[in-house]
């Protein structure tokens, strides 16, 4: 598993939606597949709704929580020495502002974060173990999955900012429940 090569990207310029969302590219596009990873729940709006566009949260291996930690270093390594994304802000309350894919529980359970899409232009494509199509499993935490992820970019609200990290596709492996008796 190759790690993300942070060498060669940059962060574009600010942009803001019709609606006052704030983004900044990651480019070139890039895009991160961190191996086999164990989904934690099912993929939800925060609101309980049946939208479209939610979060989708894994058990990340040793190896995986590693490398987006090293992005997300760079990342804020990077904001902290150009002054054209925070303005009369100093580089502790960057980092304090910033809000990591990498959560955890009060329990110690560790899990990132990401979006995804079920229907429309950028939904989730899902693939069997032979490569082929397949569609979107129901129970999603009942699945091995190997997400590719598109590193989008940086999204700013507020005074908060992180890493947005979208699910483009995911290779998944449906385990049948057998009974324990």
């Amino acid at each position: 598993m190759p790690a993300i090569e942070t060498s060669a990207l940059t962060i574009g310029d600010v942009s803001s939606s019709g609606k006052g969302a704030r983004t900044c590219p990651i480019l070139p596009a890039t895009l991160w597949s961190p191996g086999e990873l164990q989904v934690l729940w099912q993929p939800k709006a925060y609101d309980g709704s049946d939208a479209n566009r939610v979060s989708i949260s894994f058990q990340p291996t040793h190896a995986a929580e590693k490398e987006l930690l090293a992005l997300e270093a760079w990342v804020l390594a990077t904001l902290t020495a150009d002054k054209r994304f925070f303005q009369d802000v100093t580089p502790a309350q960057i980092r304090e502002r910033f809000v990591s894919c990498l959560k955890v529980s009060e329990k110690g359970l560790r899990s990132i974060r990401a979006k995804m899409n079920f229907t429309g232009r950028g939904a989730v494509r899902c693939w069997d173990q032979d490569r082929s199509p397949r569609p979107q499993p129901e129970d999603w935490p009942s699945c091995s999955v190997t997400p590719r992820f598109h590193i989008k970019g940086l999204w700013m609200m507020s005074r908060d900012w992180g890493l947005l990290i979208e699910l483009t596709d995911a290779l998944v492996t449906e385990y049948s429940a057998e009974c324990p008796f």
